[in-house]
């Protein structure tokens, strides 16, 4: 997002004549940032649950080597609890091995996407490299601020305009 954000800013200080192949390149620009962004934020939380699981793996008893090894955990991915309880019923798992597997899914479900908005909002504050070469502003290139409701200037645009949006009392209803 902060790539289209940066490239509206550079499109507004190109030269109009160059809008009309400014334009079609801003529109791609925002495609492609938009794609590459929600290709690393997946990549980013499903990184994060294959790890949360697998660290729960390691740390809990409970689970035997020989259950991880009956579930293909090489292709980690958000798994209902409904069915992981389907994958687990066509292993050698317990009761209690399948109750904490359900705590380790639940768990780590949960926290993929708190770490992962975490992580996000502390690579956030490193927008400010690229906004720091922005072109400046120069005198006249932008647009006047527009009147103030109630001031003389309003009043006279309004009065301006008013005539145009007013039906002709000679014209036949």
């Amino acid at each position: 997002m902060l790539v289209a954000l940066v490239f509206n800013v550079l499109v507004t200080a190109s030269p109009k004549e160059l809008a009309g192949d400014v334009g079609p390149l801003r529109g791609t620009t925002r495609n492609l940032a938009a794609a590459v962004g929600t290709a690393l934020a997946g990549g980013l939380l499903v990184g994060l649950l294959s790890g949360n699981i697998m660290r729960a793996l390691a740390e809990r008893p409970i689970l035997t080597p020989e259950l991880p090894s009956q579930i293909d955990l090489d292709n980690i991915t958000l798994v209902s609890n409904e069915r992981l309880l389907a994958i687990l019923e066509r292993t050698t798992a317990t009761l209690g091995q399948v109750a904490e597997a359900m705590r380790i899914n639940t768990d780590s479900r949960l926290g993929a996407p708190k770490i992962g908005r975490l992580v996000m909002a502390d690579l956030s504050p490193l927008a400010i490299i690229p906004a720091g070469g922005l072109p400046a502003c120069r005198s006249g290139e932008l647009p006047a601020a527009p009147p103030e409701p109630g001031t003389l200037t309003a009043i006279a645009d309004e009065e301006r305009f008013a005539p145009a949006f007013e039906a002709d009392p000679a014209a036949p209803a």
